[in-house]
């Protein structure tokens, strides 16, 4: 549980004076001030040196697993050139030391292996028992522009993910990887497919750790990879988790435990600082619940005095429906709700480990949806931060409620330079792409080229969808209130998109991530959580943070 301590404390939620890009949207904003008594909150800026480094094994569990003899494996990938293959530098490597078995097995098998297959053998070298022979697919095919990839980044990731896992289901403990051209995308393919749910498991029925390593040159790349792959898994983690072990105070916990020791500064607002901001969407939403709501507020601050992203993310624990009741089988996908925040906070952490210069805020409502005599109901009215009424026609779409506030807190207390939310607000997406991608809307031309370009990079993609006017009209014809919370029709994806767009009048990225939060890839197997997009975010935001510290060095005075 989160600790919560009582203390006597004022809070000014201070409006200053906005500029004309913020007086529309925050005109119906009052300046007042709070004072309360009893306002339970935790946070933390920074770790002192003797702290341990979140993730590290002790030295006592790091002895034990060194009392076990290892089980080595060894995943070796090889490029299709038409009817042959070409061995990377590390496969020609070990090809020479066993006195040519691989090119042996190749030819013995070469009609079973294309891209996306392993195949297994036990016989190349003693220091290693099984190898997986993995196709990388043809030799630095670079972007592929239909496919809105990077294939040379993506190609090894799967022959990577593929080898993986076949080492992972024979036993080995011990995985050494050929990282080919681009050791860091060999790294997080690794990473994600060596990593396993079992958090609930009893500790006999507990499968082995697999760790991974390098195998060959490029260690700094595997470093940074490795930091991606990572992260995301712990946003999978986050994911997974079922919903009495991940309530909206567990997830809170989980963030402060994990980013604080980083130097992220994490506070977690309890319902009095929530209903002291007039976060009236927020409270309807979570009044349902027994579960406390919690508003999670993450600051990474490693960019000097440029104005921050802000990032907001839908952070739903369960999600019943409310009075519009979920079937069971969409209450399963249930964990898929916070699968935004997840992704939020992983991309946080990747950004933390590789210090990035920019700076980055995070705005999280944590809340649960569920069915009460004191729960929410169809045709209430809610009044949103920035003045406008919401009529709830369905309570089922809560998140975009939750999120109404949390864009509108961010953007008056930290006046970023753009916006980003991620949540999965509905199943349109994924019924159109499937797995395959995210979807996107943006108010920005230059914002979804570059996170087009992110995205391709990690080996995720994102579609960009209309965000025109006429979805708006289909929430804003009611003459009683400002917007309605569902709408008529069937585009779903772009209403909920069109209703956020009211809450925003900064540089845009709206991620629909209903569709990539489980499976997708062969190093993401299904049913288990994918924690997509965290690493295109992260890419997107180092590429930003480097850029802008590129700028800002060529702008200074050169000294003597």
């Amino acid at each position: 549980m989160l600790e919560k301590r009582s203390r006597w404390s004022e809070l000014y939620f201070l409006c200053i004076p906005f500029d004309m890009a913020f007086t529309k949207l925050f005109s119906s904003v009052n300046l007042w001030r709070i004072s309360y008594s009893t306002i339970s909150k935790r946070y933390c800026s920074a770790v002192s040196e003797d702290s341990p480094t979140c993730g590290k094994k002790s030295d006592e569990a790091r002895q034990s697993s060194n009392d076990q003899p290892e089980n080595k494996g060894l995943v070796l990938g090889v490029y299709e050139e038409g009817e042959k293959f070409e061995l990377t530098p590390v496969a020609e490597e070990i090809n020479q030391k066993s006195g040519g078995k691989i090119c042996k097995h190749l030819n013995e098998m070469s009609c079973h292996l294309k891209h996306g297959k392993a195949f297994v053998v036990t016989d190349i070298l003693e220091e290693f028992g099984p190898v997986a022979i993995a196709s990388l697919g043809k030799k630095n095919p670079g972007y592929n522009e239909l496919e809105m990839l990077d294939e040379t980044r993506e190609n090894l990731r799967v022959g990577v993910g593929v080898g993986v896992r076949e080492l992972v289901k024979r036993g080995c403990d011990h995985v050494y990887v050929d990282g080919g051209t681009e050791p860091d995308a060999a790294a997080e393919a690794a990473h994600l497919a060596a990593w396993r749910f079992e958090e609930f498991k009893s500790s006999g029925a507990k499968s082995f750790q697999t760790d991974v390593f390098l195998q060959g040159s490029g260690e700094e790349l595997w470093k940074r990879g490795t930091i991606f792959g990572s992260g995301q898994n712990w946003a999978r983690y986050l994911t997974d988790m079922p919903p009495n072990k991940m309530t909206p105070v567990d997830f809170a916990q989980a963030v402060l435990d994990m980013l604080c020791p980083l130097g992220v500064h994490v506070t977690a607002h309890d319902p009095a600082w929530i209903e002291a901001q007039r976060m009236e969407a927020l409270l309807s939403v979570s009044r349902g619940s027994c579960e406390p709501a919690v508003f999670l507020e993450c600051e990474y601050r490693a960019g000097g005095d440029r104005p921050p992203v802000l990032l907001a993310a839908k952070g739903i624990t369960f999600d019943s429906g409310g009075l519009c009741l979920k079937k069971a089988d969409e209450m399963r996908e249930n964990p898929d709700s916070r699968a935004g925040a997840a992704a939020t906070v992983g991309a946080l952490k990747i950004l933390a480990e590789m210090k990035v210069p920019i700076n980055v805020v995070a705005v999280i409502p944590l809340c649960e949806s569920m069915v009460s005599g004191s729960c929410m109901k169809v045709g209430d009215v809610l009044r949103a931060l920035n003045g406008l009424t919401m009529q709830v026609e369905c309570t089922a779409q809560a998140g975009r409620l939750t999120l109404a506030d949390a864009l509108v807190y961010g953007q008056a207390k930290h006046r970023p330079s753009l916006v980003i939310d991620l949540a999965s607000l509905t199943r349109g997406v994924q019924l159109a792409t499937g797995s395959a991608a995210f979807g996107v809307f943006s108010s920005s031309g230059e914002a979804w080229a570059a996170l087009a370009q992110s995205a391709a990079r990690a080996g995720d993609r994102g579609w960009r969808l209309p965000l025109w006017s006429y979805y708006r009209s289909m929430i804003d014809d009611d003459p009683s209130v400002d917007l309605r919370n569902r709408g008529p029709g069937t585009a779903a994806p772009c209403v909920g998109a069109a209703f956020l767009k009211n809450f925003v009048c900064a540089p845009w990225l709206h991620l629909d991530v209903s569709g990539v939060s489980r499976g997708g890839t062969p190093y993401l197997p299904a049913p288990r959580a994918a924690g997509r997009p965290a690493r295109t975010l992260a890419e997107f935001l180092t590429a930003a943070g480097t850029a802008s510290a590129n700028v800002k060095d060529s702008d200074s005075p050169a000294t003597s």
